[in-house]
């Protein structure tokens, strides 16, 4: 299976959802480490419901909007979903623009170099902030007597980006120092 069905049962499996509620959670509960096309949710679903790893929960009317399909996952989904989380993963590889340029920086005056890296810095400290914003909120919904809540592992998740935008940010600085 292709790596957006796993996104896509990941958040069915903690409630059911439109495809439009999917690509807004895609946004702000995923987008920070995984991104998708808005044009990769339905064709995916609908496949998805075909093949029996999701299903269709019903149909939300309202009489100012379009009619939203809700779908949520099948047991055929949840064991998908297990089955793929223990599987071994593979390593990432990074792919960053910035890294490219850092590396050339070498053909660049120190000074532009400079402004490039204070820009840089500062969208991951844009970053930093928006993450360490969101561990607050999920850290109060939070349930600790729940040892399965998945607001857990978000709350985990967030804070591996808190800790890559502050390991990123303190790159920055040290690439300033030596320029």
């Amino acid at each position: 299976m292709s790596s957006i069905r796993y996104a896509l049962l990941s958040l069915l499996a903690r409630e059911p959802l439109s495809g439009y509620d999917i690509k807004q959670h895609m946004n702000n509960r995923l987008g920070p480490f995984w991104k998708v096309g808005s044009n990769q949710v339905y064709p995916e679903l609908a496949k998805m419901e075909k093949e029996g790893l999701v299903k269709l929960q019903g149909v939300e009317q309202h009489a100012y909007r379009p009619a939203r399909k809700v779908y949520e996952i099948t047991e055929a989904g949840r064991e998908a979903l297990i089955q793929w989380t223990i599987e071994p993963g593979e390593l990432e590889r990074i792919r960053d623009d910035f890294l490219l340029k850092v590396y050339n920086s070498w053909l660049v005056e120190p000074e532009k170099m400079i402004e490039q890296i204070e820009e840089i810095k500062r969208q991951h400290e844009e970053r930093l902030a928006a993450y360490l914003e969101k561990v607050k909120e999920l850290t109060q919904m939070l349930d600790p007597s729940n040892s399965k809540d998945p607001i857990a592992s978000s709350i985990s998740v967030v804070e591996f980006g808190i800790k890559y935008e502050r390991l990123y940010i303190e790159w920055c600085d040290n690439l300033i120092k030596k320029l």
